[in-house]
C-alpha cells in the first residue's frame, strides 16, 4: 500500500479515496492556508497544542488531524458532504499499515466501531472542526480561482470560437452522439487550467494575499503560454477585458510570478 510522505500527499490521497471534486480539494487547501496565516499572526498559543494532552493513540494526528477537519468541513461547504466515519476509517488505514500484528497498542490495529479509539478520533475531529470554524469567522464558502475560470476561459477564447460551430447551443443528446465535450472547462485547455487552479490553492501566498479572481486569471495565462498561446496587444488591456476590470494588473503580474516553478 502507498504511504503518504507529507501532509499534502495525505490530503491528496484522502480526496481521491473519498472521490471528492476539485472544488472540495481546492477549498481544503485554502482552509489550511487560512489556518496557517492565523497561526503566523496570532500571539496566543496554537489551539492545536492542546492535543498533546490526548491519549497516545490520538497524538499521531497532531499534524494531520487538522487536515482531516479541513477536508471534512470543505466537503460540506462545497456540497459534497462526507460522514465522519467515511473520513476517519480510510485516514486511519492510510496512515497505519498494521506491521506489528502482535502489538498491544490500539493504534497499530485495524480500527473498529464502536471502540474507544474510534470514539476519541471522532470527538477530536469534531473539536478540530469547531476550531477551524472560529478561525474562519464562520465564513465557509470562500472564493476559489475555480469559480472564475469558466467565465475567463470563455472570454479569452470567445473571438476564435465565434468563427466556428457554437457547440454550447447543442443539446445533450446531440453532444453525446457526436462526442462533443459538454463544457469549455472539459477541453484540454480547460482541464489544464483547472489543475493549475487547484494546485495554486496549496500556495500560502496565493491563498492569502491575492483575490481569487487574480489567481484564476494568472493560472489561465500561465497555462496558455505553456501551450503556445499568448494574447496579442497590450497585456494590461487584456487583463481588464477578461476580468471585466475586476483584476488589478499588478496583482495579476505578481500572481504569474508566484506561479513560476521554483
Amino acid at each position: 500500500m502507498a504511504v503518504p510522505q507529507n501532509p499534502m500527499a495525505f490530503t491528496d490521497a484522502m480526496a481521491d479515496l473519498l472521490r471528492l471534486p476539485d472544488e472540495t480539494l481546492a477549498m481544503t487547501y485554502t482552509y489550511l492556508n487560512k489556518y496557517r496565516r492565523f497561526q503566523n499572526s496570532s500571539t496566543s498559543p496554537d489551539p492545536l497544542d492542546a492535543y498533546v494532552c490526548l491519549p497516545r493513540y490520538v497524538r499521531w494526528l497532531d499534524p494531520l488531524h487538522f487536515d482531516k477537519s479541513c477536508l471534512s468541513l470543505a466537503s460540506k461547504s462545497t456540497e459534497s458532504p462526507r460522514r465522519m466515519r467515511e473520513i476517519i476509517f480510510p485516514a486511519h488505514r492510510l496512515l497505519h499499515q498494521y506491521d506489528d500484528a502482535s502489538s498491544t497498542d490500539s493504534i497499530n490495529k485495524p480500527l473498529t466501531a464502536p471502540s474507544q479509539t474510534y470514539d476519541t478520533l471522532r470527538a477530536t475531529l469534531v473539536q478540530a472542526e469547531l476550531m477551524l470554524l472560529r478561525v474562519l469567522g464562520f465564513e465557509l464558502r470562500l472564493p476559489l480561482p475555480l469559480d472564475y475560470l469558466p467565465r475567463y476561459l470563455e472570454r479569452a477564447m470567445g473571438d476564435i470560437a465565434e468563427a466556428g460551430e457554437d457547440y454550447d447551443r447543442w443539446g445533450k443528446e446531440e453532444k453525446e452522439e457526436y462526442g462533443v465535450v459538454k463544457e469549455t472547462m472539459d477541453t484540454g485547455l480547460g482541464r489544464a487550467c483547472r489543475a493549475m487552479a487547484v494546485n495554486s490553492c496549496k500556495n500560502y501566498q496565493l491563498a492569502n494575499l491575492f483575490p481569487a479572481r487574480a489567481v484564476a486569471l494568472g493560472c489561465m495565462d500561465t497555462v496558455m503560454k505553456a501551450r503556445g498561446l499568448d494574447p496579442l496587444g497590450d497585456k494590461k488591456r487584456w487583463v481588464e477585458d477578461i476580468s471585466g476590470r475586476k483584476v488589478d494588473a499588478e496583482d495579476f503580474e505578481e500572481v504569474v510570478e508566484a506561479l513560476k516553478p521554483a
